[in-house]
């Protein structure tokens, strides 16, 4: 059993972020746009199929690849939508969820001023996966965060 006091099982050294997508060709040209990510490098099957690519995000390095059914690997359009959500903190949320919406992502919550201190929207991107995007707006402590949330329940 693994607590708080003990030394972990394993040492996380980095984690990514791994996305499947049905155009990772398109894809990558998105998160350029978007987000002005950077090509690492891609490995490409014969045939022109992009099996892998990595693309740096300012700190963060993301990892793509196309669907391979025959190995159940599937991007969110297969599902018919996500569980999972990228949050990335940026200096203007609103100019970039303008940016990602005119290449193409879907608004789903508009940029809006969140009891947490972040000025914050959701996007979904054209590929399925959604995105957070927000700036800090205030510094406010896991205390108060909580009495802002509880207190947002009572005005339901």
């Amino acid at each position: 059993m693994n607590d708080a006091n003990k030394k972990p099982i394993v040492t996380i050294h980095e984690v990514f972020i791994y996305l499947c997508v049905d155009d990772p060709q398109a894809a990558i040209d998105f998160y350029r746009t978007v987000f002005g990510a950077e090509e690492q490098f891609r490995l490409t099957e014969p045939s022109g199929k992009i099996g892998h690519a990595e693309l740096k995000l300012g700190p963060a390095t993301i990892m793509l690849a196309g669907e391979y059914p025959e190995y159940d690997i599937h991007s969110p359009r297969h599902y018919g939508g996500t569980g999972v959500r990228i949050h990335l903190h940026v200096d203007d949320v609103d100019s970039l969820a303008q940016r990602a919406v005119d290449a193409g992502a879907e608004m789903l919550r508009e940029p809006t001023d969140e009891p947490h201190g972040e000025r914050q929207c959701k996007l979904r991107d054209p590929f399925g996966h959604e995105w957070l995007l927000g700036h800090s707006i205030e510094e406010v402590s896991p205390e108060e965060m909580q009495r802002r949330f509880t207190e947002s329940f009572q005005n339901v």
